[in-house]
């Protein structure tokens, strides 16, 4: 068993994405704080990829094509719901038919009018 479970070529690929991010990150951290650099922008650094993203979010319902995959996602989302609110119907429906028979005693209830 080897004591490195990466390539050479994996380590050096690793090693690159972790200079570009601080890279990056201190560009970012530069930018942020420049005082003169954003006073016109309202003290924030505009990020195009970002708001690519925020637009795509708020425009994501008109662009909505129905699939088979949206429908079964969202019944899985709300059959828990209404099985769980069936489970509670049924329970109720047989206590209250058991208290009109007489099964249960009124002493026995657990809500008592």
């Amino acid at each position: 068993m080897s004591q490195q479970c990466y390539s050479d070529i994996e380590c050096k690929i690793i090693k690159a994405q972790i200079e570009r991010r601080a890279k990056f990150r201190q560009e970012f951290l530069k930018l942020r704080t420049d005082p003169c650099k954003h006073a016109t922008e309202a003290g924030y650094v505009f990020d195009p990829a970002l708001q690519r993203f925020l637009s795509m979010k708020s425009c994501q319902a008109q662009y909505f094509k129905p699939s088979i995959r949206t429908v079964i996602s969202g019944i899985l989302n709300i059959a828990p719901f209404f099985i769980y609110g069936y489970v509670i119907w049924y329970e109720r429906n047989q206590f209250l038919r058991a208290c009109e028979c007489g099964k249960i005693k009124y002493r026995d209830r657990t809500h008592k009018f």
